[in-house]
């Protein structure tokens, strides 16, 4: 019979909205229930890992909530911690001049103001080694290394190219800025970039008291984890383990689907490395045990992800053929360039086009990797993916 020590139950309880106080009693409830207390936190230094993958207002859904943010400081300083500080290198430059703006358009900067948390103000960062399978050594910020115990403040949410992003993915926050993208260039199949993504979350929970708390009041499907449509699933999750937690929000996703088709890669590998039991059954929930499911909208890449997903003999040569390829947006794409900044590989080019000459951006076809960092990073949403004519017509 498998070991699954390392998993955790996940704690479940509904919330229609971001009432700070209501945010605040269910964290205290979860934390009593799963066991989590003053010897956790007291004296300690905080770090509240928020998902901010851009500069988005927070009606948006592609980030954290401030309000949680501001629930999670309070419940930790009551339980005796020592300082709680804020950080989070999105998708940019890890400078205070990017991530102040990102801090400012998400929420945290006003939210900061009551004194609960601090923006971190250190975008140094060290490298760290790692037993991991495919990550042995990696650069994270100093705020993460600094820190004693991680609240992982996540947002349930489709991805483009992981199929869902929570409590897991957003650890990748923890790399500092176009590191990132490195990261998507030396991993470029979704296997090794989950493979990646658990050796990262497995050295963040070896390394510090971890806490994963999921905003899924309003969550995200579609062409996530930045341009998707936000979903209202009133809930909260909770766990001591980013892997029994993203198992439940998997379950939340996709509802009947779940045992269905692969969606989520890392939660295969993790299984497959008996981390946590890979079936949504067997992971033990508190709370509301009749939590609601959905079927989201997957990301329009969602068939290639599925391509991705399958034996090398389908997947491997194939996939290239049949995946979902970024296309700029013509008549939205303003040439500002973000894409070509974002992209790991350098495929991306401005130029010019029509008779006006309009600033452009032009992908490179041939050394594509299809990572959709494009897609994700692109601040007006001009990065669409297209289909291969023969996947869309079996879906």
């Amino acid at each position: 019979m498998a070991d699954y020590s390392n998993s955790s139950p996940v704690f479940v309880r509904r919330c229609e909205d971001y009432n700070e106080e209501r945010l605040y009693l269910i964290l205290k409830e979860s934390f009593d229930a799963l066991g989590i207390g003053r010897t956790t936190f007291d004296g300690k230094k905080v770090l509240l890992k928020p998902n901010l993958v851009m500069a988005k207002n927070p009606d948006a859904a592609a980030t954290t909530h401030p309000a949680f943010a501001k629930a999670a400081a309070r419940l930790a300083l009551e339980l005796g911690a020592s300082s709680v500080t804020l950080a989070d290198s999105p998708g940019g430059p890890f400078n205070e001049k990017y991530v102040s703006v990102v801090y400012s358009t998400c929420g945290m900067k006003t939210a900061a103001k009551d004194g609960l948390f601090s923006l971190n103000e250190d975008f140094g960062f060290a490298e760290v080694h790692t037993s991991g399978v495919k990550l042995k050594t990696l650069n994270v910020i100093n705020a993460f290394l600094q820190a004693d115990v991680v609240l992982d403040l996540c947002r349930l949410k489709t991805h483009s190219l992981t199929g869902m992003s929570c409590a897991v993915k957003n650890l990748f926050g923890v790399i500092p800025g176009v590191e990132k993208f490195q990261m998507h260039s030396n991993f470029p199949e979704v296997g090794n970039f989950s493979e990646m993504l658990v050796d990262l979350a497995e050295y963040v929970t070896q390394t510090k008291d971890f806490i994963a708390v999921c905003d899924a009041v309003i969550s995200m499907e579609g062409n996530g984890p930045s341009h998707g449509i936000p979903k209202k699933t009133g809930m909260i999750l909770v766990s001591r383990s980013p892997f029994s937690l993203d198992v439940i929000g998997e379950r939340i996703m996709r509802g009947a689907k779940t045992d269905s088709t692969a969606f989520v890669r890392h939660l295969d590998i993790a299984s497959g490395r008996g981390i946590m039991p890979r079936n949504w059954q067997e992971t033990e929930v508190l709370g509301d045990t009749d939590y609601e499911v959905f079927d989201f909208t997957p990301p329009d890449t969602g068939a290639g992800y599925l391509l991705k997903n399958l034996p090398n003999f389908l997947g491997g040569k194939l996939v290239d053929v049949f995946s979902a390829r970024p296309v700029i947006n013509e008549k939205k794409c303003v040439g500002c360039g973000r894409c070509a900044d974002s992209c790991p590989k350098k495929t991306i080019r401005i130029g010019r086009r029509g008779e006006k000459g309009k600033k452009i951006a032009v992908i490179l076809r041939e050394d594509c990797i299809k990572c959709y960092c494009c897609q994700e990073l692109c601040p007006i949403g001009a990065v669409d993916t297209k289909q291969n004519f023969l996947i869309k017509l079996i879906h």
